[in-house]
């Protein structure tokens, strides 16, 4: 879940966490599936106003998805099952929160954006990394996306903003931040093909 930047950033914790996981025996790709269930239940908790709970599931979510990959690095289970497990649960999991946002809010036209922007920003990368060496520009990668929500659910959940309002503004910011990373990612992409 991590960029590449913030994962160097966070190495100091995200390594000694994972150590303790690998040393547990517990197989990475059981820590994406437990990841993906927990945004499943963040969507959920999410769609009925359970905006606490929520924030709770999509911050365990996220640390299983940052730890997943460095217990599988750390154990040498890395693998292309596994890599194709987490990128496909990703996914899924950014449209259960999504989804969830978008019924809270009843926003559903902006929920419809906000997914559409979220998928594009991972399909972009991996097309165009098919055809130039890398393309991970723009500031909305995954864990940017998931500390916005998660921002958004802090502030709406005490009460410093109405919850369905921040809920809606929390959307509508994902919505911005995932087309215009989307976009960046199209234009470098052309860029370097020319």
């Amino acid at each position: 879940m991590l960029s590449s930047s913030m994962r160097e950033r966070f190495a100091v914790v995200i390594q000694p966490a994972a150590r303790v996981v690998a040393a547990s025996g517990m197989p990475p790709n059981l820590l994406t599936l437990l990841g993906f269930l927990a945004a499943l239940a963040c969507g959920v908790l999410l769609a009925t106003g359970r905006l606490a709970e929520a924030l709770l599931m999509l911050l365990i979510s996220g640390a299983l998805d940052v730890v997943d990959g460095a217990v599988a690095r750390a154990t040498g289970r890395s693998s292309p099952v596994g890599a194709f497990l987490d990128s496909v649960t990703d996914r899924y999991s950014d449209a259960a929160v999504v989804i969830g946002m978008a019924v809270y809010t009843q926003a559903y036209l902006l929920g419809m954006l906000a997914l559409l922007g979220c998928l594009m920003v991972s399909y972009t990368r991996a097309r165009a990394e098919n055809l130039i060496p890398r393309c991970d520009v723009g500031l909305g990668e995954r864990a940017e996306r998931t500390l916005l929500v998660a921002a958004g659910l802090a502030v709406s959940a005490a009460g410093v903003i109405e919850p369905a309002k921040g809920m809606y503004y929390t959307l509508l910011l994902l919505t911005l931040l995932a087309h215009s990373t989307a976009i960046t990612r199209i234009t470098f992409t052309l860029t370097a093909l020319k």
